[in-house]
């Protein structure tokens, strides 16, 4: 009766809701995620949970799967035209990126440089890119460095989080005085910044009731494993192969942005990715945890400094204007959706003292801080992943 799929499956669903309530319960200063991870090490440490209970759950082979349509889902909700319009910021937050890396690779004497390697698209990325290494480093050996994987992934908030909202808190007050200085062409200028596609109707609009949750989830199941053939008879990795389909099939408004959550499977995709990054922490024994703690603090404090050559002591800051503003934007590498997006209205909250004035704070911010996190999270940490791993492995 307790070793059964059905048993051991609502035990890891338990642990991720667990993970929520904490978060919940302590208003998001506990991560979800990290707690998630840390009650799976210590129950791997202490042998309540058994090192193999993602398989014995039977998610092993959707987490195999999931990825790609994660991926495909991700793709949908790229916006082209923002990105282009917001071409000073995407530009920075790729600079960020490149010395972030520089940076981590500096340190790659103290850790070692495949660790490096492998570490750096979990620190700049999310659960894809994170799934994406830790799959290959534990695959061919490298068990520690996995195992830093998904504890950089869960922690990467506490890193990221401080950081944007300490810049986006400065950055506030030069918006403020603008605001206040000229409160009327401010309030005309304001959501200049986000796009629409064409004034036409996209297809999916057109034809809503086509789109049910079946048909949502089969589009997605579709595309991952187009991408999957694509990769398999081209050199480009079936990655970047499920990116480009999401991007081309939400671009022409075929279907809607964010399949999986309107076709309400992205909460079982989600735990089934994350399927993937726990195993890892089985290989930890108490014996690696110091190794662990020096290998983030050396990935994470590298990568600090990355972003501070690039914005602040080179003239990277100059691409928009203002040094909080350009460190916020590198800090996205350690947040993303939906984190950018509650940093940013914790600022408009604390900042502005008028409705007006949190609005004002609210629209111009997240345009810089959501484009800077589609960037490099949602896009370059994947083409980075699909790279290292096809270079090291």
């Amino acid at each position: 009766m307790f070793d059964t799929v059905y048993f051991y499956l609502m035990v890891v669903v338990i642990v991720f809701a667990l993970g929520d309530l904490i978060s919940y319960f302590t208003k998001g200063k506990l991560s979800g995620l990290m707690m998630v991870m840390l009650l799976f090490l210590v129950g791997f440490l202490t042998g309540i949970l058994p090192k193999d209970i993602i398989n014995r759950a039977g998610l092993t082979q959707l987490a195999s799967a999931s990825t790609g349509m994660l991926l495909f889902n991700m793709g949908s909700t790229i916006n082209i035209r923002q990105l282009i319009n917001e071409w000073r910021t995407v530009t920075l937050a790729a600079l960020c990126l490149i010395g972030s890396c520089i940076a981590m690779l500096c340190a790659s004497p103290i850790i070692g440089l495949n660790t490096v390697l492998i570490g750096m698209p979990s620190i700049n990325g999310a659960a894809v890119a994170t799934s994406m290494m830790s799959e290959a480093a534990a695959a061919n050996g490298f068990t520690t460095a996995a195992a830093m994987c998904a504890v950089i992934f869960a922690t990467q908030r506490f890193v990221g989080a401080p950081l944007a909202s300490t810049m986006g808190r400065r950055y506030a007050k030069v918006l403020l005085e603008e605001y206040r200085n000229n409160p009327s062409v401010c309030a005309n200028a304001s959501g200049s910044g986000t796009l629409t596609e064409s004034g036409n109707i996209p297809f999916y609009e057109k034809h809503k009731s086509f789109f049910t949750s079946n048909v949502l989830i089969g589009i997605a199941c579709v595309g991952a494993f187009i991408a999957r053939l694509l990769g398999s008879v081209t050199p480009v990795d079936y990655s970047i192969w499920a990116l480009i389909l999401g991007l081309v099939t939400g671009i022409g408004g075929y279907i809607p942005p964010k399949p999986l959550q309107r076709g309400n499977a992205y909460g079982l995709i989600m735990i089934a990715v994350f399927g993937s990054i726990i195993p890892a922490l089985g290989g930890v024994t108490l014996n690696d945890l110091g190794t662990l703690a020096l290998q983030l603090i050396v990935m994470f404090g590298s990568a600090c400094i990355g972003i501070v050559l690039v914005t602040i002591i080179l003239p990277g800051w100059k691409l928009v204007g203002n040094r909080n503003l350009a460190v916020g934007i590198g800090a996205m590498q350690f947040l993303g959706f939906p984190s950018n997006v509650v940093v940013v209205r914790e600022v408009s909250e604390v900042m502005g003292e008028t409705e007006e004035e949190k609005s004002y704070i609210n629209e111009r911010l997240s345009v810089s801080y959501v484009v800077g996190g589609i960037t490099v999270v949602t896009i370059l940490s994947v083409v980075m992943a699909s790279i290292i791993s096809s270079i090291l492995f």
